[in-house]
């Protein structure tokens, strides 16, 4: 019983304290300290958004504009005439096709530059041009003179020297592109005139020398050319000097297979007289003329291997020329040698006849 004592006392002391705890009145919130606030987070302004640029068409219009002005200039030839600023209006253009379809509004103003430029090129070119190509043009008509084309073409000329005066007219209006197309067809006018000239001098050479039997396919054509390019120049310039230049391409062909076939002819020639004055010995009767002869047809052979048959058809003449004066010399000292034999037989026969009667 005594020993229960203490066991009893500290359950009691132990009830106790629990009841007291659960009688304690408990802590308010404001006394329970609060976790701190978070930092309020950082915000970027949003970017500023720009209005919409209305859509820019490409510039297909001004692009073939540009492109057919560039082709004028091009096609005139104002990229020599007036390089510096033909190069600026390229420049624009090219730049214009660069930003074609990617900057529209770019191009578009690449563009404007390049027709603007392209424009100016082509009103300053033209007056330049058109005094360029009068001046061409009475050249022309300088040499067609100096050829006599007024006395062999009365005809053409007459016609030529109308067309030329008409485009005077159009450059003193202003209307320079008109008078550069009339100068420009004025000047294959006289152009073809000298060209015939030269053409109608080819066809007389051969006719002299009797050339045309040696090459009667060309000569043929050449006539039919040469008779082509005068009819046509009234009617049809650019003809008429495609006429005339086949015409000289003809005559100058027939002339060189003339020449070739008459340098052979030539040949022979002088090989007969040389072969005639070596049967009198000419050699050795004549040494000297006889080795010049030979000099002549030796370099005759030389031009003739270089297909200079001009040249070898003349030397050719001349050594042949020469072999026979030659044999001409060699025969007389023959001929006076053999005399002077026959007169020292007639001498010994007479002598020994006297002989024979003095016996």
């Amino acid at each position: 019983m005594m020993k229960l004592r203490p066991t009893l006392a500290a359950s009691a002391t132990i009830a106790a304290l629990f009841f007291a705890m659960s009688c304690a009145t408990p802590p308010t919130a404001s006394e329970t300290p609060a976790p701190p606030a978070p930092a309020p987070a950082k915000v970027e302004p949003a970017p500023a958004v720009e209005p919409a640029k209305p859509s820019v068409p490409a510039p297909n219009e001004l692009s073939s504009k540009a492109a057919a002005l560039r082709k004028k200039a091009f096609d005139l030839g104002l990229k020599e005439v007036l390089v510096e600023d033909y190069a600026a209006a390229e420049k624009a253009y090219a730049a214009g096709g660069a930003e074609f379809g990617k900057d529209n509004e770019a191009s578009t103003a690449s563009f404007t530059d390049a027709v603007a430029k392209f424009e100016d090129v082509i009103a300053r070119g033209l007056p330049i041009l058109a005094a360029a190509e009068r001046k061409r043009a009475e050249g022309l008509r300088e040499t067609a003179l100096a050829k006599h084309a007024a006395e062999l073409f009365p005809e053409l000329v007459a016609f030529a020297e109308a067309e030329l005066s008409k485009p005077s007219g159009a450059q003193e209006a202003g209307d320079f592109e008109e008078a550069l197309k009339g100068f420009r067809d004025a000047a294959k006018n006289f152009e073809v005139l000298y060209k015939l000239c030269d053409a109608n001098t080819a066809r007389e050479a051969i006719m002299a020398r009797d050339f045309a039997k040696w090459d009667t396919s060309n000569w043929s054509l050449a006539e039919t050319r040469f008779t082509a390019s005068k009819d046509l120049l009234p009617s049809d310039a650019t003809a008429a000097a495609a006429s005339v230049d086949e015409a000289l391409l003809r005559y100058g062909i027939a002339s060189r297979t003339a020449l070739e076939y008459y340098a052979s002819d030539r040949k022979k020639s002088s090989e007969g007289e040389r072969d005639r004055a070596a049967g009198i010995k000419s050699e050795v009767a004549v040494k000297e003329e006889y080795a010049a002869a030979l000099e002549l047809h030796s370099q005759a052979e030389t031009s003739q291997a270089a297909k200079d048959f001009e040249a070898s058809s003349s030397l050719y003449d001349r050594a042949a020329s020469a072999f026979a004066v030659a044999y001409e010399h060699a025969k007389v000292k023959m001929d006076n040698a053999k005399g002077e034999l026959e007169s020292l037989d007639e001498a010994i026969a007479a002598k020994a006849d006297s002989a024979g009667v003095a016996r």
